[in-house]
């Protein structure tokens, strides 16, 4: 029985490890017939070729010492996919070529052919399709390397359809190898060149409007009337400007090219000069494209120098093309009106006042008299233009009214308009060896006396800026020196011609009133208009120099006042009086260390006005790159015309109103101080002096463009502001 079960147990035990043996070598197949199906089924899938195929390309296979030649590698790009340009648009990247070159060589960036937009729903990007040769400028040294020369690059392109991968590689080519057949390949490289983007030096401006870029191009007519307009695209050279996929308006006036399109990521205000494409088809149906930079309009709006066109620079050049005749004639005007300014009137009045005396008398003499004081004038203006000239050539950002911006000159001026208030009220008669000081000079009956009236017609007259002066004095300064002080002597010429009239014409003499007691009182009436100038004055300097100034120049005038009352009290012989008044008028003068020196801070002057900013660049970039209407008025405390204009027809509540109803903003630039930054802007706009008002217009409904602004009269009403603003 033992046996029996033994010889079962060794046959059931051999019977096992057969059938383990077997099992295991048939799973083993099976594993191994389902791993040969699996690699069977991956290599049907694989790709038998890359998407890309890369090709080294020069322009010719032979290279001189000193030369340049075309080098470049093709990119042949599989049906339905794609590569990119520099910017790729929403996603992929640049293509990369890095090369390795022989000893003395260089290479250039790479020229990009124009682009194509290819759409990703929703994203957009900018590429090449089927094949595009990427060119690079080879130069050689002057010493070549004997034998051939070996280039090679490590290229390396993104290309996408459904997915993206990347295709890359290592690429060589030989040069002066004796061995090889030489090769030309300049027609061929001719064809890609055609589509080089042509670069075009137009004038061009951006701004950034209700969320969109604003493109404004000036193309030459003949481009426009070569292409097919409705092709017409931009392409922007650096990413995050537009947001690509977005649609794009275009529109066109006459010759300007005007886009608008959502904006992108990047912030606007961070971009000065605009890099770009516009692509299109000509009429034969090639697809073309030219390269061009705009400014921003912000930037340009602020610095004239840099800007290219329009919205400021438009302005100088009418200016600048003013003719000279056109300009003299202008001046001749504008210092005629001079004469009903407030500041220069009361002098006027005096000089008629003496012609009065002598009319009747001696017409030839009245006749010296008129031209004695036309030569003051003329002479005095010479001389302001002169030290204005050279001043400027010498760098200094300063116009017209330049003296009135130093607190010393203002002192003194506010002295002599004080010492003949005093004078004419007869506080005082000066005779003698004195006779030319202060208001005698302009009643005295010698043609000193005229002469000397001439020149405080021009002093008192410098604050006003009159109706065609601007302009005139404007393209004056952009004028050889001889050219711009005949312009400055028709000024002259104009102030003084009223008086000169009155002297050389006897009908008119007829006309004044005959001598008699009202003259004395009319004199005397007249120091009150001196005193208020003086007054004037002493509040100009308040804007200048804060209360230490105030405090200096009333206490020179309480000096000079003494002074004056010495000379009445005190005898004329002896040398106590001169002593007393020499000591009175210097102390009247030491008043003047009261004022602040040239390197302390300037006082504010604008708080006195009831609405309106600060003006700056920044905020006129800021305002100019929103969709609101901009008021800019350039001012000045010294200025007469200003306040007047200020105080008639902007702060009053119906300007106010029609400045709340059209959301403009108004913006103040005070010229009571020297400042470069406000002289520049009235420079732009061919202005040399205050006040200037000028107005931006909102960007059209049209086209998103901001129309020229518009530069108001130097003499406002309300009804010119609400007419400019309301564009009626």
């Amino acid at each position: 029985q033992s046996d029996v079960n033994y010889g079962a147990e060794i046959i059931t035990n051999w019977v096992l490890n057969t059938v383990q043996k077997y099992l295991s070598y048939w799973l083993a197949a099976v594993l191994l017939a389902f791993s040969l199906m699996g690699s069977s089924a991956f290599a049907q899938d694989a790709p038998d070729e890359h998407y890309v195929t890369f090709r080294i390309l020069a322009e010719k296979n032979t290279v001189t010492a000193g030369e340049e030649i075309w080098i470049g590698v093709e990119q042949s790009i599989a049906p339905e996919w794609h590569t990119y340009w520099q910017n790729p648009g929403d996603s992929g990247s640049a293509p990369r070529n890095d090369w390795r070159m022989p000893e003395g060589f260089t290479i250039e960036e790479i020229q990009w052919p124009a682009p194509h937009k290819i759409p990703y729903e929703p994203l957009l990007n900018y590429g090449y399709s089927e094949n595009v040769l990427l060119l690079q400028k080879l130069k050689a040294p002057q010493e070549l390397p004997a034998g051939p020369l070996k280039f090679s690059v490590d290229t390396e392109a993104l290309v996408c359809k459904d997915i993206c991968v990347p295709e890359y590689g290592t690429f060589e080519i030989i040069l002066n190898d004796p061995n090889i057949t030489e090769e030309d390949n300049s027609a061929y490289f001719e064809q890609t060149m055609a589509q080089w983007p042509v670069a075009q030096d137009w004038e061009a401006e951006f701004s950034s409007i209700n969320g969109n870029l604003v493109l404004s191009i000036e193309a030459a007519p003949e481009f426009l009337a070569g292409i097919e307009q409705s092709s017409l695209q931009f392409i922007p050279s650096d990413w995050g400007i537009v947001e690509n996929a977005a649609p794009a308006e275009t529109a066109y006036q006459d010759n300007i090219i005007v886009i608008s399109q959502k904006l992108g990521e990047r912030p606007i205000e961070e971009i000065e000069t605009l890099f770009g494409l516009l692509t299109y088809e000509d009429k034969g149906g090639n697809f073309r494209a030219i390269s061009f930079k705009a400014q921003s309009l912000a930037a340009a709006a602020i610095n004239a120098q840099a800007a290219p066109t329009g919205i400021i620079n438009s302005e100088k050049t009418r200016t600048a093309s003013t003719g000279f005749l056109t300009a003299l004639i202008m001046a001749v005007l504008g210092g005629l009106v001079l004469n009903l300014m407030p500041c220069v009137f009361p002098v006027l009045s005096l000089k008629a006042l003496s012609l009065v005396k002598i009319a009747d008398k001696d017409h030839g003499l009245a006749r010296l008299h008129g031209v004695a004081y036309t030569l003051g004038v003329i002479l005095s203006f010479l001389a302001i233009a002169t030290i204005l000239i050279a001043l400027q050539s010498g760098g200094a950002q300063i116009g017209w009214g330049f003296q009135l911006q130093n607190p010393i000159i203002i002192s003194l001026l506010a002295y002599l308009l004080f010492v003949i208030g005093l004078n004419l009220s007869g506080f005082f008669d000066i005779s003698g060896r004195f006779g030319n000081v202060g208001n005698d000079l302009a009643r005295k009956e010698g043609l000193t006396g005229s002469f000397f009236t001439g020149i405080l017609a021009t002093i008192v007259a410098t604050p006003c800026t009159a109706p065609f002066m601007g302009i005139a004095i404007g393209y004056a300064l952009l004028q050889p020196a001889h050219v711009s002080l005949s312009i400055f002597a028709a000024l002259g010429f104009g102030l003084a011609l009223p008086y000169l009239l009155l002297a050389f014409i006897p009908a008119l003499q007829k006309r004044l009133p005959k001598p008699g007691a009202w003259m004395e009182t009319f004199r005397q009436f007249l120091a009150f208009p001196m005193f208020g100038f003086a007054a004037w004055l002493v509040w100009i300097l308040a804007q200048q120099s804060g209360p230490f100034g105030v405090f200096g120049i009333l206490l020179g005038m309480i000096c000079i006042a003494f002074a004056l009352w010495l000379l009445k009290l005190l005898p004329a012989a002896g040398g106590r009086r001169k002593t007393l008044i020499a000591l009175a008028i210097l102390f009247g003068l030491a008043s003047l260390a009261f004022l602040p020196g040239k390197d302390a801070p300037l006082q504010p002057s604008l708080s006195a006005h009831a609405f309106g900013e600060t003006f700056s660049q920044e905020k006129l970039a800021s305002a100019l790159a929103s969709d609101r209407p901009v008021f800019v008025e350039m001012t000045a405390a010294w200025c007469i015309t200003c306040k007047v204009n200020h105080a008639t027809s902007i702060n009053i509540q119906s300007t106010k109103k029609v400045f709340a109803d059209r959301n403009v903003q108004y913006l103040i630039g005070d010229w009571t101080n020297q400042d470069p930054v406000i002289t520049e802007y009235l420079d732009a706009f061919g202005r040399n002096g205050v006040p200037i008002y000028v107005y931006y217009a909102p960007p059209s409904a049209v086209n998103g463009v901001r129309p020229e602004p518009a530069v108001l009269p130097q003499i406002l009403t309300p009804g010119i502001i609400a007419e400019a603003v309301s564009g009626t």
